[in-house]
């Protein structure tokens, strides 16, 4: 798919990651909302997990919220399944381009990490379904969602964002993918 399918606004914003667990983190609610999905106990990244995902947020002192608002060339009827793919197939191309410049910023702030948007599927399969270790720790990562976060609320209060979604088969406006680089006390962004 090229880029003159769609545009792109990008958008981000620091803040303390006690400010984010505390207005935007819900792992009780999440890992619920998780056991819904397919990838629950089928992919490493994705609950359940071995960790309480609150163990995780206190390791960070920053968050800095990553959000790609993807607007479509194209916003006219089509068919359901049409739409859907055209929409999943956007997504799935932005999401690998931000999953890499996180990875790269990873590599200039010691002990970050990121948080990509939606699971991750760095395999075609994950080899947690055949009960073997995780073949890329090195690039996979949890959804900023699986530790508990909820991106709406996120989006919303630190970048002054609505998440639009595809409704009776129309493209919204705009399609968001939210990710966050987490920063372990005693770094800066």
């Amino acid at each position: 798919m090229s880029m003159s399918n769609y545009s792109l606004k990008r958008y981000s914003a620091v803040c303390s990651c006690d400010d984010f667990v505390k207005s935007c983190v819900n792992v009780e609610k999440f890992l619920k909302l998780c056991k819904e999905c397919r990838n629950y106990g089928n992919n490493w990244m994705c609950p359940p997990f071995d960790f309480d995902p609150m163990d995780v947020w206190k390791r960070y002192d920053t968050v800095r919220l990553e959000a790609v608002q993807i607007v479509p060339a194209q916003t006219t009827k089509r068919l359901c399944c049409d739409v859907t793919v055209y929409a999943y197939d956007i997504l799935t191309e932005v999401k690998k381009k931000l999953r890499a410049e996180l990875l790269e910023e990873e590599k200039k702030i010691k002990g970050s990490m990121s948080f990509y948007a939606g699971s991750c599927d760095v395999c075609a399969e994950c080899a947690r379904i055949r009960g073997e270790k995780c073949r890329f720790p090195e690039t996979a990562r949890h959804s900023i969602e699986s530790i508990g976060a909820d991106v709406s609320i996120a989006v919303k209060k630190y970048l002054g964002l609505d998440i639009l979604w595809i409704k009776d088969c129309k493209l919204p406006e705009y399609l968001t993918l939210a990710a966050a680089l987490l920063v372990p006390k005693q770094e800066s962004i």
